[in-house]
């Protein structure tokens, strides 16, 4: 892989359809393409650059032996209220069989945020990622499932990975060392990792790694996706605007007589108001629409701040959708005077009638150039184009690279 990664990239050889009408949330899958390396985004030398930049605290790196935390002070100093980590520290406990790993490693090595960007663009879902680096013949953690989806990347040496069923279907709490697969349980899923291989595993799913005869390092990325109560948290939302849902409840002081709950009428009266109101809206024919927009439109873009060097540089700069803003016009306004206005990821957007084919055409493309947009609407002033773009940049719609 060069340059930012597609998902294609990641679910190789398996297509993107293919995986997640299979794998995604079902079952996990070894991912293997002979010659992928990931060394562009991360690598030793990343490791050393974090150890030594002497402003990583506890707990962004920790450290474990034998399944077991070592205690902070053994690799971190006191200062300024927290415990700073002591890179040398942490090599030389490395170097006695000791496993580390870096917590959000992406914030500390940009290269790694390519990897974060096309899972976020292609899910829109939260990603994050922690580097593991194992000795050889260690285990760092016991078998444990995640509440989130992973990818592993195997960047350097090989490591043993067993996946078992999972005992509680798309669990939301964390798990708990009696509720392992037993010694005797078979693994669904048994394979040694080698650089450049990515394994997946859905939530929920148990498993365990072993670092084989050489030093291990890879990347978890780690995906937390929406669950179904994500909805309810929305229609919440959504029913405040009733005065129904606004309203005190009724006081709950007369709710028992006599040492017995007794339900009174105006909690039963309450009760039924709110029952009509949330039946009425279910059964509204675009509530899954609406609340399909409104998540698209809160969908936080990363990497939106651009700063613009002016108009003049226009035709050296290539523009971008920036990754996990997905496009399109959920409102158009037209004015008495021939203008529009157009809503955009909660963006309101005035143009004039001849720039409506090229909002069209950029809100549709992933990138392109001042020379595409000349192909795209023939006799267009260069100036008004600049002038439409360098709006949806300030916008925070579009992002914009430097050739």
């Amino acid at each position: 892989m060069s340059g930012r990664p597609s998902f294609a990239d990641i679910t190789a050889p398996v297509s993107p359809s293919q995986f997640l009408a299979e794998y995604w949330t079902r079952k996990a899958v070894l991912l293997r393409v002979e010659g992928r390396t990931f060394d562009q985004y991360f690598d030793w030398s990343a490791i050393q650059a974090i150890l030594n930049a002497g402003d990583i605290a506890f707990p962004k790196i920790k450290l474990s032996r034998s399944e077991s935390p070592v205690p902070v002070e053994q690799f971190t100093v006191a200062a300024g209220g927290q415990r700073l980590v002591d890179g040398r520290a942490v090599l030389d406990l490395f170097g006695e069989g000791v496993s580390f790993g870096i917590t959000g490693a992406d914030s500390h090595w940009p290269p790694l945020r390519a990897i974060v960007d096309c899972l976020h663009d292609a899910l829109l879902e939260s990603v994050h990622t922690n580097v593991y680096c194992s000795p050889p013949k260690t285990q760092g953690f016991q078998c444990h499932f995640d509440l989130h989806e992973v990818f592993v990347l195997q960047l350097q040496g090989e490591k043993h990975w067993r996946v078992y069923a999972p005992t509680t279907e798309a669990p939301v709490s964390s798990w708990k060392a009696e509720d392992s697969p037993h010694q005797s349980t078979a693994p669904y899923l048994d394979v040694v990792l080698q650089p450049g291989d990515i394994l997946y595993v859905p939530r929920g799913h148990w498993h365990y790694a072993v670092a084989c005869d050489s030093t291990s390092l890879h990347v978890t990325v780690g995906v937390t996706c929406r669950k179904g109560a994500s909805f309810l948290d929305w229609l919440s939302a959504d029913l405040m605007r009733e005065t129904a849902w606004r309203r005190n409840v009724p006081l709950l002081a007369t709710a028992t007589e006599g040492g017995k709950l007794v339900t009174p009428p105006a909690i039963r009266s309450w009760g039924d108001e709110l029952r009509r109101s949330m039946i009425a809206r279910l059964q509204e024919p675009d509530i899954f629409d609406r609340f399909t927009r409104d998540i698209l439109d809160a969908a936080p873009a990363v990497h939106n701040a651009t700063i613009l060097e002016g108009l003049c540089d226009i035709e050296r700069v290539t523009f971008e959708r920036p990754a996990g803003r997905r496009h399109y016009v959920n409102e158009v306004e037209d004015a008495a005077d021939g203008s529009m206005t157009i809503t955009v990821a909660g963006n309101e957007i005035e143009l004039d009638r001849s720039s409506a084919e090229l909002a069209c055409r950029v809100l549709e493309a992933d990138a392109f150039t001042m020379a595409d947009v000349r192909r795209w609407v023939p006799g267009l002033v260069t100036e008004e184009a600049a002038e439409l773009l360098m709006e949806f940049t300030r916008a925070g719609l579009l992002n914009i690279s430097y050739r």
